[in-house]
């Protein structure tokens, strides 16, 4: 089939690349002609980590064994959640695959009908999906071998058990969602491994289970929570973004919904990768990439999250999470702050540290900076400073103050 590069192949075919290894450098290569001599053993190899392989039974590869799938090897590795599961990654294009483990010993017989099944939801064709489970008429471990792939295997088991932890996930759902992440041996390229497999069998990528443009294209606004980080009760607020929200924007709609003034700098790190506005009379290094110019779902999928800073002085480190679209968001409109809780810290407190010690100080009387602190806070919030209160409808007015307003 052509939408898929060709990738249904004879048996008998000669490698036509000059080093497979290149290929495999150059995340979302263009394969041509992809071929592979598959006439004695049809074989996948599962690179497992230490704590996998100690765990599941099955045929040991040896050093002149190599993967005769499209895809090449998948990397795995065990994760004992809750719910044990083993997390499969493939290393040419880092997609995520998550299958019960037990039993663990029959895990290997699993794998193919579990790989088939997540390339289906990729919207893999039937073809191509038949010609890999060929290919994966056996099934052998072997030890890890890749450092990039071993990080994303990290990264993906990072954020899997996170998701997991805020309830029950259907494990197919949560390889789709992680899919989405941006992850750094890709930046170069497509970011994510859903549109790095897309680009590999020239089809479209898939969100929710459905296709979606191989370009990243805000059509639906987002819905995002910022959590204030090293702040005890949290502080946090929710909000709906636009469709093509900028990451500069980002930073006004998380300025109104927090409560700042706006008065300093500001910096985003996404997949190791800085943005804000950038200084031509900066002597710090490299300046950060602008984000006036850089539209977040470029750079950001749903269930991915990254740092927000605010004032370098201070140190105001927010985490923010891309939850879902807003077409599966009811009842407001973009933007908004539509949930939160807790006020924001007055500026220039002297950052989490500082605003644990101003809190201690309002909240007792006979502290001798006691009425100091609460006059240097009634020119900041009023005296009516309450660090429990919140209300989203001041929002659209901290919106129009903070656009009225410069960094320094």
């Amino acid at each position: 089939m052509v939408g898929q590069r060709n990738v249904g192949r004879s048996r008998s075919l000669v490698v036509e690349t000059a080093d497979t290894a290149d290929l495999f450098s150059v995340p979302g290569a263009s394969v041509a002609r992809w071929t592979t001599q598959c006439e004695t053993r049809r074989v996948l190899i599962v690179r497992g980590t230490t704590k996998l392989r100690n765990r599941v039974g099955g045929t040991v590869a040896t050093t002149q064994d190599a993967s005769t799938t499209f895809l090449g090897d998948w990397f795995a590795t065990a994760l004992l959640w809750t719910q044990q599961v083993a997390l499969l990654v493939n290393r040419r294009t880092f997609v995520p695959v998550f299958v019960p483990l037990a039993p663990a010993r029959t895990l290997l017989d699993r794998v193919p009908g579990a790989i088939a099944e997540a390339l289906r939801r990729h919207g893999a064709d039937d073809a191509f999906i038949a010609d890999e489970l060929a290919a994966m008429s056996e099934v052998r471990i072997a030890p890890t071998n890749h450092r990039s792939t071993l990080g994303v295997l990290n990264q993906y088991a990072f954020h899997g058990e996170w998701r997991t932890r805020a309830g029950t996930i259907d494990l197919d759902e949560l390889g789709m969602q992680l899919s989405e992440m941006p992850l750094g041996p890709l930046r170069s390229s497509t970011y994510t491994a859903d549109r790095e497999l897309a680009a590999l069998l020239g089809i479209a990528p898939t969100v929710g289970g459905r296709q979606r443009s191989a370009h990243p294209a805000a059509t639906e606004p987002l819905q995002v929570k910022v959590t204030l980080r090293n702040v005890s009760p949290p502080v946090w607020r929710r909000l709906v973004l636009p469709a093509g929200t900028t990451l500069h924007e980002l930073h006004e709609y998380i300025q109104a919904a927090f409560g700042w003034w706006n008065y300093h700098l500001y910096e985003f790190e996404i997949s190791r990768k800085r943005y804000g506005i950038p200084d031509p009379d900066d002597d710090f290094g490299p300046p950060p990439a602008d984000a006036r110019r850089t539209t977040l779902s470029t750079v950001a999928g749903v269930g991915t999250s990254f740092l927000y800073t605010y004032d370098f002085g201070d140190g105001w480190d927010h985490t923010v999470e891309i939850e879902q679209l807003h077409a599966q968001v009811t009842g407001a409109a973009a933007p908004a702050c539509i949930d939160g809780r807790r006020a924001c810290p007055p500026e220039d407190c002297g950052g989490p540290w500082g605003y644990r010690e101003f809190l201690e100080i309002i909240g007792s009387p006979d502290h001798p900076e006691h009425a100091e602190r609460v006059e240097w806070a009634g020119d900041w919030g009023g005296a009516r400073l309450d660090p429990d209160a919140f209300d989203p409808a001041e929002f659209d007015q901290n919106l129009r103050t903070v656009r009225g307003l410069g960094m320094d």
